[in-house]
C-alpha cells in the first residue's frame, strides 16, 4: 500500500500515477511548501520511501523497477529519475543542501548504492575558513550500470554506457563508455558498454 503524507496539505503540487496510488507500496512524505513531486507509474515496487522537505522537486519518469529505496530530500534542489531505471535491493539517494541529482533513462543500480550531492558535514581549511567539500550537482548519463556498493558523490559526471565497479567511489567525470572502478574511481578500460 501507498502512504502519502502531506504535511501541509495543498501547498505543495503532487502528481502520483493512479496506477501507483492504487497499487503501489512504500511512503511518500511531503514536508514544508513548495515542493513538487511527479511519479509517473513504476514497472514494479516492492517499496520506495521518498522524504522531501521545502522547495525540492522531484521528477521519478515511468516503468523504473524499485525494490527497497530510500530517497531523501532536505533542501531546495532537483532530482530527475528517468524512464525505465532499476534499483535493486536497498540503496539511498539523499541532498543534504542545495543542489541537482539528473539520472539518465535505463540506468541500473545494484544493492547498497550511494548517491548524494553533499557530504553534510563541512571540512573547513584553518588558515582561510573555506569549505573543502562544498555540494556538487550530480550527472548519471543514459544506460549507467552503478555496481552493488558504490557510491557516487558531489560533482559526478558518469558518461552514457558507462560501468561503475563494485565498490567504487566517484566523486568526478568520467568519459561515456568508461569501465570505471576503483578508490579513487579511475577508468580502467574505455570504448564498453553493457546489456541487461
Amino acid at each position: 500500500m501507498l502512504e502519502i503524507i502531506e504535511q501541509n496539505q495543498g501547498c505543495n503540487e503532487i502528481h502520483i500515477a493512479p496506477e501507483y496510488r492504487e497499487n503501489g507500496v512504500g511512503r511518500v512524505v511531503i514536508r514544508g511548501v513548495g515542493n513538487k513531486v511527479r511519479i509517473d507509474a513504476p514497472k514494479y515496487c516492492a517499496n520506495l520511501f521518498l522524504e522531501v522537505t521545502g522547495g525540492a522537486s522531484v521528477d521519478i519518469e515511468a516503468s523504473c523497477v524499485f525494490h527497497g529505496q530510500n530517497i531523501h530530500l532536505l533542501a531546495p534542489g532537483h532530482l530527475r529519475i528517468g524512464v525505465g531505471c532499476g534499483f535493486n535491493g536497498h540503496s539511498i539517494i539523499q541532498m543534504h543542501e542545495p543542489s541537482s541529482i539528473n539520472i539518465g533513462a535505463h540506468s541500473l543500480f545494484g544493492g547498497d548504492t550511494m548517491v548524494s550531492s553533499s557530504h553534510v558535514h563541512k571540512i573547513v581549511d584553518v588558515k582561510t575558513g573555506k569549505r573543502l567539500n562544498p555540494p556538487g550537482d550530480i550527472v548519471i548519463g543514459r544506460h549507467v550500470w552503478v555496481s552493488a556498493g558504490a557510491s557516487v558523490w558531489c560533482g559526478a559526471n558518469i558518461g552514457a554506457d558507462s560501468i561503475v565497479g563494485k565498490g567504487t567511489y566517484v566523486s568526478k567525470h568520467f568519459p561515456a563508455n568508461s569501465l570505471i572502478a576503483g578508490n579513487p574511481a579511475r577508468v580502467i578500460r574505455e570504448g564498453v558498454t553493457w546489456e541487461f
